[in-house]
């Protein structure tokens, strides 16, 4: 059952906020506020194909740098000389080089020589993609912890305004494949859940421009965005209200979201639940340390679950944080362990324990709003590392 930021507030003794009777809702009084791939890698190789001659039966292949050259004779009473030379460059992260003879003889003469240079450059995968970060959003203003891969521990928080109008309320968000931030703002009076898009989240702080991509339908109750292993993103429906498990359920999105297509699928139902609420969904950590999707970490106003999205049960955990949670891939980081995060409403991020849930010290609080929002009024998301999606495949 959710409490409500004036509940959590008095309980945490700090002075209570003016909210709504929900722990995702807004008063509507907040401050002065906006409502509403390239791939990194090394300096590539070269891949050179130098030439190929075919005379006969015979063959040989060498290389490092990736020649092929060919001569092809062939006799008859009919002669016929062919030249021919192609070249191509493209950057490559990989040098192969060949070489290969063939020699041949048949009813005529035929000489071709073709030789080729490939280069080609990868780049890798986005730098957020790829390195351990976190994000969440509050009013208008969007937030970017650096995450230090030697330790887990916080580098920096720089926050960006958005210049975007969007709905003042609670924030959900997840990041996709491409490093880009998929963003929801959910308000229950009247209910709408505004969905936007961030393709290049800034690192420095600098302003950020939005773009709306428009409002769930069926006038859902929208609370949390979830990207799984195979990058379909989930959402969490909460039902009639946010403070109870009534009309719960997990759907996922079927069209081109990106392009304005909010249709979606309904894949757990989650009325049995043995979570009343869910404010924010996070993919989990398995007993090897390893990324799931299909089981993970959900909170619900400070209380954290063991959560399987495929049939909607969970096993609490403990608490921590109030409505904001996330784990990181060990590949993230140079000892390659996963990481928990959770913060709590006043924007203390804490790493946890996986298994005790057991928090360390503040690792860094966030900036105060302007207007009359908890600090922490946010889901909070970050990169997915590879993993193998145990959730439904689309139909």
């Amino acid at each position: 059952m959710r409490a409500t930021p004036r509940t959590l507030a008095l309980l945490l003794g700090i002075a209570p906020v003016a909210l709504s009777t929900s722990a995702c809702g807004d008063d509507g009084s907040g401050g002065d506020t906006d409502e509403g791939a390239d791939e990194v890698g090394a300096t590539a190789g070269t891949e050179t194909e130098s030439s190929e001659s075919e005379t006969g039966e015979s063959s040989s292949e060498s290389g490092s740098s990736e020649s092929e050259s060919s001569t092809e004779t062939e006799s008859s009473t009919e002669t016929e000389t062919e030249t021919e030379t192609e070249t191509e460059t493209e950057s490559s992260t990989e040098t192969d080089t060949g070489t290969e003879t063939d020699t041949g003889t048949d009813t005529g003469t035929e000489t071709d020589t073709e030789s080729e240079t490939e280069t080609s450059t990868d780049t890798g995968a986005d730098p957020l993609w790829i390195s351990p970060n976190l994000w969440y959003a509050v009013e208008d203003q969007l937030h970017y912890i650096e995450i230090d891969p030697a330790d887990g521990s916080v580098v920096q928080l720089l926050s960006s305004t958005i210049t975007t109008d969007i709905i003042d309320g609670f924030t959900g968000l997840t990041m996709l494949e491409n490093g880009g931030l998929l963003g929801l703002r959910v308000i229950d009076e009247p209910v709408t859940s505004q969905i936007f898009y961030i393709p290049e989240p800034p690192t420095d702080g600098s302003e950020v421009e939005v773009e709306v991509l428009g409002v769930v339908p069926d006038n859902l109750l929208i609370e949390a965005l979830y990207t799984d292993c195979q990058g379909l993103v989930y959402l969490m429906d909460s039902g009639t209200n946010w403070s109870t498990a009534t009309g719960n359920r997990l759907i996922r999105f079927t069209g081109d979201y990106l392009a304005g297509d909010l249709g979606y699928e309904v894949i757990t139902d989650l009325q049995n639940a043995s979570v009343a609420d869910i404010d924010d969904l996070g993919p989990g950590i398995d007993a090897m340390g390893e990324i799931t999707d299909g089981q993970g970490f959900a909170i619900d106003s400070g209380t954290v679950y063991d959560f399987d999205y495929n049939t909607g049960t969970g096993v609490s955990l403990g608490m921590g944080g109030t409505w904001a949670i996330h784990a990181l891939g060990g590949p993230l980081f140079d000892d390659g362990v996963a990481r928990l995060y959770v913060m709590d409403l006043d924007a203390n991020l804490f790493e946890a324990d996986p298994v005790s849930l057991a928090l360390s010290p503040a690792l860094i609080t966030g900036p105060a709003p302007a207007g009359d929002a908890p600090a922490g009024w946010s889901g909070m998301t970050g990169p997915l590392t590879e993993c193998e999606s145990t959730l439904p495949e689309p139909q």
